[in-house]
């Protein structure tokens, strides 16, 4: 069983039911809706597609829609526009073109820049240098070309602009996911805590209990990277936005920075950005990217996400193919069972102490399996922390959780009937894990379990199993 999980992002290039399936059959786990294009026609016709093909294949299928929050892009242009070295271009506030004028309907882009300050579009593809200001207008030297298409996004690097984490449009996109049943809402252009918090209650406030991705991509979440960590329920390194927005030489570290400290307080975290960039018009990636990818895979993180590969691209089906199959052989090489010293902030939860104790126990007695009942996602999401040979057997009655529980690292979860006993649980939760194929007659097994059930946060009790024959 592969243990990372991939996020495949949805687009023009899935426009059928059936090139959906075959995203899952090459191995994609959760689906993420860029809520920066498209419309929400589109988009709940994806999710009724990712809810049949879960009743094809008899697996959960996560949603992950992502807000497309205060993101900056150029306007309209009546056609692209290719700009050279040297160049001297102008930009105006506003939606459209008008005349030469490059359109940017941000007014505090304006209010920000500054003489001297480098301008970046199309996630950096082209730079320039601000050489003059003026209320609703700039002109800029360009010092690195390219062509340019409407949309695209500006970045002004080293100025924090006055403008909210989430827009009007966020808000509605949020309210629109709760209605169509996604699993996980993902934030962009987080700057501090406070911004997840404001998500997490904005969502209580609609009657809804849906877990929120923070997306590192901003200089001040940096700053702020512990506390967003402690209350987020999972963090994405969003390389893309971040390449541009610090050195892009630091990159690299900050991934293995941010993917350690989620490890180290059992967040999911996803990496994602240009893993297979290639493969939009190629249809095998290149050696690079290969390593990039096992790499992620090596420095801990829980899943990783296509995004432009499987929505625009040429090849989608063969993306996820290829970065499941990289991440497979990048997990033979893995580090198990890393369970080191606990942190203070674990000392005396009980449900940390029993998944640790239950990974211990598993790889004692060389049980095949540690099938984890929950109510909550806590004890299965501290066992995969500690990153067990052994799969981990997530097993709930709710059917929300089921699909959320596709993000966590080593865990399949497992949709079983509700039950009100100990031993119930226990019959449950061994009929389920013979029907997974991943233990058989005469197998070890260790189960932990909550006494009495069905309390969240109760896990207590440690059993160690073997399947009849």
């Amino acid at each position: 069983m592969r243990r990372t999980k991939i996020i495949a992002t949805l687009g023009p290039a899935i426009d059928t039911a059936e090139k959906l399936c075959e995203l899952v059959e090459a191995g994609a786990n959760l689906f993420r809706i860029n809520t920066a294009h498209g419309d929400w026609d589109t988009r709940r016709q994806w999710i009724r597609w990712i809810r049949d093909a879960e009743q094809t294949y008899k697996i959960p299928l996560g949603v992950l829609l992502d807000l497309a929050g205060p993101k900056i892009r150029i306007g309209s242009l009546h056609a692209p526009l290719t700009l050279h070295e040297g160049e001297q271009v102008v930009f105006t506030l506003g939606e459209q073109a008008c005349d030469s004028a490059i359109p940017l309907p941000v007014a505090e882009v304006f209010r920000a820049a500054r003489v001297g300050d480098r301008l970046l579009l199309d996630d950096g593809a082209i730079e320039l240098q601000i050489t003059h200001v003026e209320s609703g207008r700039l002109e800029a030297t360009v010092l690195e070309g390219g062509e340019l298409r409407s949309q695209k996004g500006v970045t002004l690097p080293h100025r924090t602009l006055a403008l909210p984490s989430m827009t009007p449009k966020d808000r509605e996109d949020l309210l629109e996911g709760i209605r169509a049943g996604v699993d996980w809402i993902a934030l962009s252009f987080v700057r501090s805590v406070t911004d997840v918090m404001n998500l997490q209650a904005l969502i209580r406030e609609h009657g809804a209990n849906l877990p929120v991705i923070a997306k590192i991509e901003q200089p001040a979440a940096l700053d702020d990277l512990e506390s967003i960590v402690e209350v987020a329920d999972g963090i994405m390194v969003a390389r893309g936005d971040l390449g541009v927005q610090v050195d892009l030489a630091e990159v690299p570290i900050l991934q293995k920075q941010i993917i350690h400290l989620c490890n180290q307080h059992a967040k999911p975290v996803i990496t994602a950005t240009q893993m297979l960039e290639s493969m939009i018009r190629e249809g095998r990636p290149t050696r690079a990217e290969a390593t990039d990818v096992a790499n992620a895979v090596l420095d801990g993180t829980d899943a990783l996400m296509l995004s432009g590969e499987t929505a625009v691209g040429a090849y989608p089906t063969q993306a996820v193919r290829w970065m499941a199959r990289i991440a497979e052989v990048a997990e033979e090489h893995l580090e198990f069972l890393q369970l080191g010293e606990l942190d203070a902030h674990t000392a005396g939860n009980a449900t940390v102490a029993v998944a640790r104790a239950a990974c211990t126990v598993a790889q004692m007695v060389g049980a095949k399996a540690i099938l984890t009942p929950t109510s909550s996602g806590g004890t299965p999401r501290w066992v995969s922390h500690f990153r067990p040979y052994q799969p981990i057997l997530a097993l709930t009655d709710h059917e929300a959780l089921w699909r959320r529980l596709t993000l966590l690292w080593g865990v399949a979860p497992l949709l079983i009937p509700r039950v009100n006993t100990t031993d119930e649980m226990t019959t449950q939760a061994m009929i389920a894990a013979r029907q997974t194929r991943l233990v058989k007659g005469g197998d070890r097994v260790v189960l932990t379990a909550g006494v009495p059930v069905n309390v969240p946060g109760n896990t207590n009790m440690i059993q160690v199993l073997t399947v009849e024959r």
